[in-house]
């Protein structure tokens, strides 16, 4: 009987494919660590305490809230915008992003060629409402039970309540899309919302309707289903989150801190993962020069075109908050010219006219650094 050879070349291979397997799922694992790590620091969630279930009827509806929405993808601010407004502080929501810096700056979108013009929402959230005067809770649970009689309960006591769902879901949908919705009222089976982003009038108009008005209907399973996946897609360590504003005690920041950070996202940076603000904004028009027709993508024209309209919001927000400060013209005057190259950008990448849209969407990112660059001087040197 022959002697079977030791299995050296199999143990090898194995032994590098246990490796390999192991390196990738130790760096997911760091990943979703650090991922996590930033949400605990910066969203300030807080758990659900027995006091966040009280006693709750079977049906209630608010009568006190405005329905505020518009058909771009700015869902996050008007939240905040309708919870703020409930409780007697009204803004304009360009003056809301200027507190939150939500629409200052650009993000990229991820795993495409394309951008956000702007930030984080939920963090924006949280600062635009201690600017506001209110005390933002962030509140989280895994349990569903516990969830849906929260929301009941706060419900109940008066208070507006913010979701932030993956409308595809919620809307029985492909993909994935964060989204924030804000509930007014609730049955037995199913909650009344209102919707911040109007982009199909068969479901809702974009506008301002009165306090009171009907909303839309969402059932108890199917907003699980979009808080949980929005949970999943975004690796939250927790499955369900809701918002809701309290009346704060505390001092407010000053603007001038507001106007540093703003003008940092705009000018922005190159990291190692994808770049931040303006530079951003080149690395995708290189993009579109290197690639062509395969980068403009939905999602790109839709980051260019919002663009577009929140960068006049923008400079509208310094001319508002700071009338009386002449030396912040030059930013709004940036600002407002970068609004209409983002415009005219949109407009030619749409029809493949990428040769004149390009350097379009360079000069709408070199008009962002030039307000940045304004916004983090005067920010830096105190406005008096």
């Amino acid at each position: 009987m022959s002697q079977r050879a030791f299995p050296w070349k199999a143990i090898v291979i194995g032994g590098a494919t246990l490796a390999v397997v192991g390196l990738i799922g130790g760096y997911l694992w760091v990943m979703r660590s650090v991922v996590q790590a930033y949400y605990l620091a910066e969203y300030a969630p807080q758990p659900l305490t027995e006091a966040d279930l009280g006693q709750a009827p079977p049906t209630h509806r608010l009568a006190d809230v405005v329905w505020s929405s518009e058909q771009q993808p700015l869902a996050f601010s008007h939240a905040l915008l309708m919870q703020a407004a409930q409780q007697g502080r009204v803004e304009q929501r360009s003056s809301i992003d200027f507190f939150g810096g939500f629409t200052w700056g650009a993000t990229a979108i991820p795993r495409r060629t394309g951008f956000f013009p702007g930030q984080d929402a939920e963090v924006a959230t949280r600062r635009a409402a201690t600017m506001l005067g209110f005390e933002r809770r962030y509140l989280t649970t895994d349990s569903s039970d516990d969830f849906v009689h929260a929301l009941k309960t706060f419900l109940s006591k008066g208070r507006a309540v913010r979701v932030a769902v993956d409308r595809a879901l919620l809307l029985d949908q492909r993909g994935s899309v964060p989204h924030a919705i804000v509930l007014v009222g609730y049955d037995d089976s199913s909650f009344e919302y209102y919707e911040p982003t109007c982009d199909d009038e068969k479901r809702c108009k974009a506008g301002t309707a009165a306090a009171g008005s009907p909303g839309l209907k969402v059932t108890n399973s199917q907003l699980l289903i979009a808080a949980e996946s929005l949970s999943l897609v975004y690796q939250y360590p927790w499955k369900y989150q809701l918002v809701v504003l309290e009346p704060s005690a505390g001092a407010t920041p000053e603007l001038t801190t507001l106007l540093t950070m703003n003008g940092r996202a705009l000018v922005g940076l190159k990291t190692q993962g994808p770049s931040l603000g303006s530079v951003l904004v080149e690395d995708t028009a290189k993009a579109i020069q290197r690639h062509g027709d395969d980068v403009v993508t939905p999602e790109l024209l839709r980051g260019v075109r919002l663009a577009g309209q929140v960068r006049a919001e923008n400079a509208l927000a310094l001319t508002t908050l700071f009338a009386s400060k002449p030396e912040l013209a030059p930013a709004a005057e940036a600002l407002d010219a970068a609004s209409k190259r983002y415009a005219s950008a949109a407009t030619l990448l749409e029809v493949k006219h990428l040769e004149q849209g390009v350097p379009e969407l360079i000069e709408a990112a070199k008009l962002d650094r030039a307000a940045g660059d304004v916004l983090v001087a005067i920010g830096d040197a105190g406005v008096r």
